[in-house]
């Protein structure tokens, strides 16, 4: 799992306490006052802030992974953050951004204002949505990692199938409409992610982001390999010369306003 791209991962404690060091090593420059340096290990100590499997920017041995850590802080507006390299035997847990999207959905009040909206549309397109970002971090720890402005950060399960395109139009029409920017990634066999903007673009290449780098993705490919097809039919998505029609703005509303 320390292959998969926004897995979170849940530290062992004694692992927890051996990575202090190069936890604090690796916050940004503008932040290595003692300060913040302290807030920092409490938080990573206490609160049991899960890491996030990210692309390692230093070289990593046999079975290493890097991991991101996000902390509810802030400096002059930059969230903290740091990463570090990790053992297989120093992870006692992953959550996968589908359960955390499921964790987040039993919370009350939900982590993001928006997300049980977004979630009533991703059932309606028969989507198996995820989510990541802050508002996965918040639901899984309880922090305030959320604020009124936050962005909402989702990952759509392409093997699962669906209607991809018309839940891109619709979510983009809610967010829209109420003030809230929704990023969305869409992610293929468990190794490749893609904006989902740029899934239903209609163009014939796409960028995908992997666990080692990014590559360039033929979409008409990519969409006829077995694995995208999933167990409720076919992924439908915005080939070239392909037409979908948006949701009527009344339905927008209406479903913002439950």
């Amino acid at each position: 799992m320390l292959d998969r791209r926004h897995t979170l991962a849940r530290l062992k404690p004694h692992a927890r306490n051996a990575l202090v060091p190069a936890l604090l090593d690796g916050l940004p420059h503008t932040m290595q006052d003692i300060e913040t340096k302290a807030l920092v290990l409490r938080t990573f100590l206490t609160e049991g802030v899960p890491g996030i499997v990210c692309r390692p920017t230093r070289a990593c041995g046999e079975g290493q992974g890097q991991l991101g850590f996000s902390f509810p802080l802030r400096r002059n507006e930059e969230r903290v953050r740091s990463s570090l390299i990790v053992e297989p035997d120093q992870i006692a847990s992953f959550i996968s951004p589908y359960e955390v999207m499921e964790r987040a959905l039993r919370r009350f009040p939900p982590p993001h204002a928006a997300l049980r909206l977004v979630a009533g549309i991703a059932t309606r397109f028969d989507i198996r949505l995820g989510l990541i970002g802050s508002a996965a971090l918040a639901a899984v720890t309880g922090l305030p990692y959320v604020r009124p402005q936050s962005d909402l950060d989702l990952l759509v399960d392409a093997d699962h199938g669906g209607d991809v395109q018309a839940f891109h139009r619709t979510v983009q029409g809610v967010g829209q409409a109420i003030g809230v920017k929704i990023d969305t990634e869409i992610e293929f066999f468990g190794s490749r992610g893609v904006k989902l903007a740029e899934f239903c673009s209609g163009r014939e290449t796409i960028l995908a982001k992997t666990i080692t780098g990014v590559e360039l993705i033929d979409i008409v490919d990519l969409q006829n390999r077995p694995k995208g097809r999933g167990p409720h039919g076919a992924l439908r998505a915005a080939l070239p010369g392909a037409n979908s029609t948006p949701p009527a703005t009344e339905t927008i509303q209406n479903q913002w306003s439950e």
